[in-house]
């Protein structure tokens, strides 16, 4: 196979992709062409640490194919499952709109294939193409404001008094 006929079915296989993730489900298939040339596919085995809580966080990542488990420090042990990612999953979605640490450590449950933007590429797909960035950027707001929903509630059933019997 020629280089440039697999590098075509790269980029078909990234778009295909890209279709699916709720984040990118705004854009049509030209802005999705753009977006996959800033992209990087990562493979990962079973029981393989993605990122640990407390890193850097320079990239958001898409889930492909596989499961990951997403895992709070609990008494400096990684202990407690908050999430698990499935394909069309999403995860550091803060560390391209800032300089944010990872508040979580990603564990692979299974081989799993991550398609990843980093930071900077983000940055200049903004730059580049604005409106390609603001779709993305409500598209993470929307996500974004969905989990502190969800995590607004489980506080106040936390913390609400419980019924006597």
């Amino acid at each position: 196979m020629k280089p440039t006929r697999s590098k075509n079915v790269l980029k078909e296989a990234i778009i295909n992709c890209l279709s699916s993730i709720p984040i990118f489900a705004d854009l049509d298939p030209a802005e999705l062409n753009t977006i996959s040339d800033h992209m990087h596919v990562s493979r990962y085995e079973a029981g393989d640490f993605v990122f640990s809580e407390g890193d850097p966080g320079d990239e958001v990542c898409f889930v492909v194919d596989g499961t990951l488990d997403v895992l709070k420090l609990y008494d400096g042990r990684v202990e407690k499952k908050i999430a698990v990612k499935a394909p069309g999953g999403s995860l550091g979605e803060m560390a391209v709109i800032g300089n944010f640490s990872r508040t979580a450590t990603v564990k692979s449950r299974t081989d799993v294939t991550l398609l990843t933007l980093p930071r900077r590429r983000f940055d200049q797909i903004c730059d580049e193409h604005p409106r390609i960035g603001v779709k993305i950027l409500r598209s993470i707001a929307r996500l974004l404001s969905l989990h502190l929903r969800d995590t607004s509630q489980e506080l106040f059933e936390l913390i609400s008094p419980r019924k006597q019997p």
